[in-house]
């Protein structure tokens, strides 16, 4: 289940200015100073968009939702000038689907996203991207770092780093350093991912060289009338999880909550979360293990942390912050051994929410408000282009809201994921249930539907799972019927009509 992302090359060793230039570290500047400016609209210009993304992030390594231990101050002042959703989900709790489907503005099966093989395809024949409007409309449009999604030409520029394989890859470090020097931790079971460890160096890891191509690109801008977005797409905290020095000592596992395997609760889940438990055989880890692998992953967060605000800092000192919209958020989360998975894949909360925070404070967003209204990740491009002006282009087949207009809050939120065997998810405000929704193809009949159902009220860790619970069948089978008219309203994927 972990990503195949492609990396930059190895190479000889160079100074990080010498890296930046030889590996094309300023083709995203060139992009936003020199092309075309048709298409852009007379009068006054649109607003910038800097879009920040992580990868496998949980809400929970910030402080501003809600964990005072954290230590991620940039992230932090972001939500305070803007608006943070609380109950926001992904539209699946894998990276493909979820960046697929955010970017089509369509749930995963409609635009032939249901798993982390469809980023070697296209979209469907015919699919308008939220970000195919934004270029149409004359903005500049750059991706720096990760992208894993079908491939569309929609980007002026698109380039990586993702990862460094002279340090380290997903499963191994480089060969020059020593992973016990390291402190590496592999998961016991499935692939042998790295979840913790000490990244070898403090300087020129990826997220450092991918902020300062951004600064670079947005100091490179030469027509300040030209609006751009710029998408800065870190692969952290994702595998490998290695937090460079000094991040990999900032925090005390004492420090942190930690919720080691619950073996009571691993018995309760489904027969699916029990399976992919089964197969990371994640409770086979030490509580020591537990312990460096909770402290090296939200180090990591926060090493991430630090460069989002290398980067808000330059946007405002070279005057753009009162001009750009800024979203920050993550594809999806991950589990770290709770109930025995130890990354993605399934619909619990640590995985499906996200962070999701907004900030736009002169087109009168309100600022340090905290929204618990459902949201999903498919309410990007209709909440985006509104901001900017654009509504009139949005197609009529886009899903999602915009979050700050007149639409009422939906009554639940859903996601999907998988081919051969589909798992849904819905969530309302209280309850979140997941159900394996069809297999090969063919839907599971009612009687033998494998769900996990949660009062999030009573129970906000997700510790008993009322599937099965005779008190709680008037809430499964409403929460069924809300799955079922919401997969009734989706478009099949017809596999001829893909690119």
């Amino acid at each position: 289940m972990t990503d195949q992302s492609p990396t930059d090359t190895d190479g000889p060793r160079l100074s990080r200015r010498e890296f930046l230039r030889s590996s094309g570290a300023y083709a995203g500047a060139a992009a936003l100073s020199g092309l075309s400016t048709a298409g852009c609209r007379t009068g006054p210009r649109r607003p910038n968009v800097l879009w920040i993304m992580t990868d496998e992030q949980r809400p929970d390594s910030l402080g501003c939702y809600g964990s005072s231990w954290a230590k991620t101050p940039a992230i932090d002042g972001l939500a305070r000038r803007g608006v943070l959703m609380q109950n926001a989900v992904c539209q699946a709790p894998i990276c493909v689907p979820s960046r697929a489907s955010q970017f089509a503005a369509l749930y995963p099966q409609e635009c032939g996203a249901l798993a982390t093989a469809d980023a070697q395809h296209g979209f469907p024949t015919g699919t308008i991207t939220f970000t195919d409007i934004l270029r149409e409309a004359g903005y500049e449009l750059v991706n720096l770092g990760k992208t894993h999604s079908p491939a569309h030409p929609t980007w002026h520029v698109s380039e990586g780093p993702v990862l460094l394989p002279r340090y380290a890859g997903y499963y191994d470090l480089n060969e020059a350093y020593s992973e016990e020097a390291h402190h590496v931790i592999k998961r016991p079971g499935g692939t042998p991912i790295i979840l913790a460890g000490t990244y070898p160096v403090a300087e020129g890891h990826p997220s450092q060289i991918l902020t300062d191509r951004a600064i670079d690109a947005l100091r490179a801008r030469s027509d300040p009338q030209k609006p751009f977005l710029l998408r800065v797409s870190h692969n952290w905290p994702h595998t490998p999880v290695l937090a460079p020095p000094p991040f990999d000592q900032l925090y005390d596992p004492d420090e942190i909550p930690i919720v080691f395997f619950d073996e009571e609760a691993y018995r309760g889940r489904s027969r699916y979360d029990r399976s992919i438990a089964d197969t990371m055989r994640m409770r086979e880890l030490s509580r020591t293990q537990i312990r460096q692998m909770w402290k090296d992953y939200y180090g990591l967060c926060a090493c991430v942390d630090h460069e989002v605000g290398r980067l808000l800092r330059a946007l405002d000192d070279l005057g753009l912050a009162e001009d750009t919209v800024v979203l920050f958020q993550s594809d999806h989360g991950k589990s770290l051994g709770e109930w025995g998975s130890g990354e993605k894949g399934t619909f619990d909360s640590e995985v499906w929410r996200v962070p999701f925070i907004w900030s736009a404070p002169a087109l009168g967003l309100e600022q340090g408000a905290v929204r618990e209204d459902p949201c999903e990740s498919i309410d990007t491009a209709r909440t985006l282009l509104t901001l900017l002006g654009l509504e009139e282009r949005i197609p009529a087949d886009f899903r999602g809201r915009d979050l700050f207009g007149a639409s009422p809050a939906p009554d639940a939120v859903f996601g999907q994921w998988g081919f051969r065997q589909m798992r849904c998810g819905v969530r309302t405000t209280r309850h979140r249930m997941d159900v394996t929704w069809s297999e090969q193809g063919r839907r599971v009949e009612p009687s033998e539907l494998d769900g996990n159902l949660f009062d999030l009220q009573r129970d906000p860790q997700e510790r008993t799972n009322l599937y099965e619970d005779a008190n709680h069948a008037s809430v499964r089978r409403q929460l069924l019927e809300q799955l079922e008219a919401w997969d009734s309203t989706l478009r099949p994927f017809d596999v001829e009509l893909r690119a």
